[in-house]
């Protein structure tokens, strides 16, 4: 997994909270996250849905990922800007979502939200994935969900989920991306 260059750090941050609102639009009543929830962002990019997300649900813990120190960075600042200062309710930090460093079953949600394909060598393959979404799997509650969004090798991620025990809540396949919500087995 590679830092992006300064064009691809424009193009996902840019509209990012846009494009946060529009996935929260279409997840609808069927996003429910309680005040006591603990959520995990990976690829939080710019923390556009992030920022939503304390906005809208408020849940005790949010933490935004990147594998990228400057992204980590952009989000630093534009949620600073946003609100002030961060609430001591959300952290950032700079992570490898092929090696999560939390303890086993410590968030009810996590989002992945257009950057699976990011934990690619090449944007195309489907090598890494599997493990990507095995640590997502290990940090989540049983019980936990995983909403996510991908554009590529999307049926593979789905069969991918089903092997790992995680059952579809919402599923929305368009001819583009997929937006689905998947709940880790108990």
């Amino acid at each position: 997994m590679a830092q992006m260059n300064r064009f691809s750090r424009w193009l996902v941050n840019r509209r990012t909270e846009a494009r946060g609102r529009r996935v929260l639009t279409k997840l609808g009543a069927s996003l429910r996250i309680p005040s006591s929830a603990a959520v995990l962002e990976l690829g939080t990019g710019g923390g556009g849905l992030l920022a939503l997300l304390q906005d809208r649900f408020r849940p005790a813990w949010v933490v935004g990922t990147d594998f990228d120190p400057a992204q980590v960075e952009t989000a630093r600042g534009f949620l600073t800007h946003r609100w002030g200062s961060l609430p001591p309710s959300v952290e950032l930090r700079t992570a490898d979502a092929l090696q999560l460093p939390f303890k086993d079953g410590s968030f009810d949600f996590v989002f992945a939200m257009m950057m699976l394909h990011h934990v690619e060598e090449h944007l195309r393959e489907y090598k890494r994935r599997p493990q990507a979404l095995k640590e997502v799997r290990r940090v989540l509650r049983p019980g936990g969900v995983l909403v996510y969004s991908e554009i590529l090798r999307r049926s593979e991620i789905r069969a991918t989920l089903g092997e790992l025990g995680f059952h579809p809540e919402f599923t929305r396949r368009g001819w583009r991306t997929d937006l689905g919500v998947y709940r880790r087995s108990e």
